[in-house]
């Protein structure tokens, strides 16, 4: 391979960095691996995800219906989440604005021991079963780098883009639009607006380039919602979520890269018409992502988590298969002039 190919495929590789693989809203996942790597200015990323979610609280009572967490019950969602991104320049800094949507099925089997004020007025006496199905609510997400990682408008800026600490900013705003019944326990949609603040921090090691690269991630995070004021004809009110996740990444092959993945929530105490009622959430997970890079452009990637301290009447999982597509037009024009 002569010079010029080689400059040419890692020109395509630096501009296509972008992993982007958030999920709405919650849905007890992280938001992945090398989620903030900054990809060129004018960058498109289109993903999709499949979640296969198992969450069972048959002896706690904890609640957070936007994580598919009810009191007293065994959990399955499937979902779909896909998401569209556009990275940019604001501020002279690298940033990108992204939407997701998501849809799906949960199922919930509830037990007896359900708190009278959780129980749907249709429901009968004793454990039943819940299902939801249909779109949950809709995300978008703006981040902003400030610190580590100015503008990578020009190939001069790719080529010089050699990244140690970064730290970003970003903002997350979901919209109530989702599968929303007043009368039942289990939804997708939360029927209130919620936003997530985090600050997503990075220590990149090892030489910048394909097969050599590793990074350290720690993102801190704050959930807020809004009152629900028509949850089973009363109002619920709850406390922030504290999150924080964790990666260590590491590149086996230029083309492959794995991590290990830590995601902590805290909070979320429920308030039902003024009511103190079930438990805050304390949910550890640890698990494994393992990404492909399959092309200059498509990635497909698969993880898995599950919990590991916190409460230990919470037992969940979840697996993620993934498939993100990276497209930049000078770098396409680029290999058609290489005849690739």
């Amino acid at each position: 391979m002569n010079s010029k190919i080689r400059h040419i495929r890692l020109l395509a590789f630096i501009t296509n960095l972008a992993i982007l693989s958030f999920s709405a809203p919650v849905f007890a996942v992280d938001d992945g691996a090398r989620a903030y790597w900054k990809a060129r200015e004018g960058s498109t990323v289109i993903s999709f995800q499949y979640l296969n979610l198992n969450l069972q609280a048959s002896g706690a009572q904890q609640f957070a219906p936007g994580e598919y967490i009810y009191p007293n019950s065994d959990v399955e969602g499937n979902v779909i989440v896909a998401s569209w991104a556009r990275h940019m320049t604001l501020f002279n800094r690298a940033s990108s604005f992204a939407v997701s949507l998501a849809g799906g099925s949960v199922q919930a089997d509830i037990g007896t021991s359900l708190p009278p004020e959780f129980r749907p007025p249709s429901a009968p006496a004793g454990a039943f079963s819940q299902s939801s199905s249909g779109y949950a609510d809709p995300t978008v997400q703006l981040d902003i780098n400030l610190v580590g990682t100015s503008r990578l408008k020009s190939n001069v800026d790719l080529f010089n883009y050699e990244p140690t600490w970064t730290v970003d900013t970003a903002v997350m705003l979901g919209v109530p639009m989702g599968e929303y019944d007043d009368d039942k326990l289990v939804n997708l949609g939360l029927n209130r607006w919620f936003t997530r603040i985090a600050l997503p921090i990075k220590y990149h090691f090892g030489a910048f380039s394909p097969g050599y690269m590793g990074s350290f991630e720690l993102t801190p995070s704050v959930w807020l919602f809004e009152d629900n004021d028509d949850f089973l004809g009363q109002r619920l009110e709850n406390d922030p979520i504290w999150q924080l996740e964790a990666h260590l990444t590491q590149d086996f092959t230029p083309s492959f890269f794995g991590s290990i993945d830590l995601l902590y929530r805290k909070g979320f105490q429920s308030t039902i018409s003024g009511v103190e009622t079930g438990e805050e959430l304390d949910i550890g997970t640890l698990g494994y992502t393992l990404n492909f890079t399959s092309t200059d452009n498509l990635m497909i990637r698969t993880s898995f988590s599950s919990n590991v301290f916190g409460d230990s009447d919470v037992d969940n999982s979840a697996i993620r298969i993934q498939f993100v597509y990276v497209w930049h037009k000078s770098s396409e024009n680029f290999k058609k002039l290489q005849g690739q």
